[in-house]
């Protein structure tokens, strides 16, 4: 997007790391901050005023983490960037994010310089994945059989996997009813059917589920 100014919000719980990635950011006249946000609801509610273009993603957030606030983004605006900044240097994160669709995936050790190119390379229409990951991700084609993941949650529907995950990360059947637009009894029907196929009893047992099986990466 040569000439262009690209609008970016941040999504980092941590105050210290947001005003170092605006200060980075800041210092690229073709990027602007135009919002940033300490949890995932906040985020959402930001990319709605905002309109920025692409969005630097923490997964660890509380509310809502960042992989069911990428879904949420991705569903509502297809065309929204996401370039997802961590701390995990691992497949467990990496492969559920670009499932998820992510546009790129950094760490946070990596070089100022690499996050300039990500967020350039990105809003160019390709994809982008932080230097210190690409090896494994090359092995893991190479060597499929090795990396070979399994779904804990592959016996539930789709919905019914997006109520599990807020269910896991503390949401109300009110909260959960309004941000995925459906009614409470709706989600209560969802949940009752979820938990029934996976044999737990109560939200608790939910979220020691999900952090068992590293759906959830904080509680």
């Amino acid at each position: 997007m040569p000439n262009e100014i690209i609008k970016i919000l941040i999504a980092e719980d941590h105050a210290l790391v947001r005003k170092g990635l605006k200060s980075l950011i800041s210092s690229q006249s073709d990027f602007k901050v135009v919002a940033e946000a300490e949890n995932g609801l906040e985020a959402i509610s930001q990319v709605r005023e905002s309109l920025p273009d692409l969005i630097l993603l923490d997964l660890s957030m509380p509310k809502m983490n960042g992989l069911a606030t990428m879904r949420q983004l991705k569903k509502e605006n297809t065309r929204i960037k996401i370039l997802v900044i961590t701390m995990h240097a691992s497949q467990d994160y990496l492969i559920p994010t670009l499932k998820e669709g992510a546009d790129g995936y950094l760490l946070k050790g990596d070089d100022p310089e690499e996050l300039f190119m990500a967020i350039r390379t990105i809003m160019n229409g390709k994809a982008y994945l932080s230097s210190e990951l690409s090896g494994q991700m090359i092995n893991s084609v190479i060597n499929p059989d090795n990396n070979r993941m399994t779904d804990p949650l592959s016996c539930l529907t789709q919905r019914e996997k997006e109520v599990f995950q807020l269910v896991a990360e503390g949401g109300t059947n009110q909260q959960i009813a309004d941000l995925l637009f459906i009614s409470p009894k709706t989600v209560d029907k969802h949940r009752t059917n979820l938990m029934k196929k996976l044999d737990l009893h109560s939200a608790r047992e939910i979220t020691n589920f999900a952090l068992k099986n590293g759906i959830i990466l904080n509680a």
